[in-house]
Formats: structure tokens, C-alpha cells, sequence
């Protein structure tokens, strides 16, 4: 069995290689990238982390000198008070809108791959989504998590199926040689002057007739 990894950066490579001959064509493979490309368009991936921190970050260092502009302008403790409030409600917000947009994108991957399995397992042909290494499943979406998500499409194929093919090939080939030869007739009818040289027990014989006149008693004569 061998395979292919189609590696994703922005989007999932769709260079053909020779790995895939005799078992995608060239028209199969880009429909099939497209199809991936087309999903990580609708709902891509959330990015990396360090940019999300980064942005996260940002948004505390903003809102700290927002609450103390406004504590020097209205003198109010209150406001301070705010502050870890809203440092808080920032970055479980931050940690649901990421971990919802991964979700969303390996959840339709992941169901791309399973109809393409559907379909695809008769040919030999079997379509696995991994990230860091490790196969995506509907129970691991949740557990699979890291400072950077690497993720690929690995595309398997069964040598089994190729020599299947090649044996049902010859197999039909021989049957269709068989088919070819004639053989001949068992029975052969010939005219009256040969079959009388040949003898009564030649096969050369004349067919019986396949008509012949009713009985008539009135038609017998006696001496």
C-alpha cells in the first residue's frame, strides 16, 4: 500500500504527481482538491495560536488604557474594578471563536473524506485528514491541540485492487479467446450420390424429410 500527503498551507496542495498514476487521473485528482479547496474557503481554518495571542494581547493592553483614561476622568474606583472583568470575558471569547472556527473546519474535511471513502473504497482508494500527525476523528476534534496545527490529506492506495483488476483483465481475455474458436457441427447432410458411396452408417446422410403425404387405405392396392 502506498500513499500521498497533500500538505496544507492556505490551501491543500494540488500538484500531480507520479505516485498517482494508475490510479487518479489527472481530471479526478483536481476535482477532488478543488472540492477540499473549496470547503477551507466556506469555513478555513482559525490560523495560529501565537496570532491569536498576539491579538489578545493587544486587546488587554487597549482596554487597560481605556478603563484608566476613564478613571482619571471621572474618579470612580468602579472602573478599575472593570478592568478584570473585562480582561476575562475578552479571552474566553478569544478561546471560543478559535476553538469554534477549528471545529468548523475539520468537521467539513472530515465529512468530505468520509463521502469520498464512500464512494472511492471500491477503487482502492482511501482518504485520511490528519493534524500533527495524528489521524482526525469525529471523537478526537476536541483533543487534538497544539501551539501550531499542521494539517494534511493522505491519499492510500491498495495495491491489492490493481492486481485484482489485472487478474479479472487476463481472466476476460483468456474467456475471450475461448469465445473465438468455433467448433463444428456434429451433423452434416450431404447429397444422395455421396451418401450412397459412403454407406448407410456414414454421418453423411440425408435429413429426413419434414413433410410426407397422410395414410390413405384407399390408395393400397392388393394382388
Amino acid at each position: 500500500m502506498k500513499s500521498v500527503r497533500l500538505s496544507f498551507r492556505k490551501k491543500f496542495d494540488d500538484q500531480y504527481t507520479f505516485d498517482l498514476q494508475n490510479n487518479l487521473t489527472v481530471h479526478d485528482f483536481h476535482s477532488i482538491v478543488g472540492l477540499f479547496n473549496q470547503a477551507t474557503r466556506l469555513r478555513p481554518p482559525p490560523g495560529p495560536k501565537i496570532l491569536w495571542i498576539g491579538a489578545l494581547l493587544t486587546m488587554w493592553l487597549t482596554s487597560s488604557i481605556s478603563f484608566y483614561l476613564c478613571w482619571i476622568h471621572f474618579q470612580n474606583p468602579y472602573i478599575l474594578v472593570a478592568l478584570p472583568a473585562s480582561i476575562i470575558t475578552s479571552s474566553f471569547f478569544m478561546a471560543w471563536l478559535h476553538r469554534s472556527r477549528r471545529t468548523k473546519f475539520e468537521r467539513n474535511i472530515l465529512e468530505i473524506c468520509s463521502r469520498l471513502n464512500a464512494t472511492e473504497n471500491i477503487r482502492g482508494i482511501n482518504f485520511r485528514f490528519n493534524k500533527n500527525g495524528l489521524d482526525v476523528t469525529p471523537f478526537r476534534i476536541q483533543s487534538l491541540s497544539g501551539i501550531k496545527s499542521v494539517y494534511a490529506i493522505d491519499i492510500e492506495f491498495d495495491d491489492r485492487y490493481n492486481a485484482l483488476k489485472s487478474r479479472q483483465f487476463n481472466r476476460r481475455s483468456r474467456s475471450e479467446d475461448d469465445m473465438g474458436y468455433v467448433l463444428p457441427p456434429k451433423t452434416a447432410y450431404f447429397n444422395n450420390q455421396y451418401a450412397d458411396e459412403k454407406g448407410t452408417n456414414s454421418m453423411f446422410q440425408e435429413p429426413p424429410p419434414s413433410w410426407s403425404p397422410p395414410y390413405n387405405e384407399k390408395a393400397q392396392h392388393f394382388v
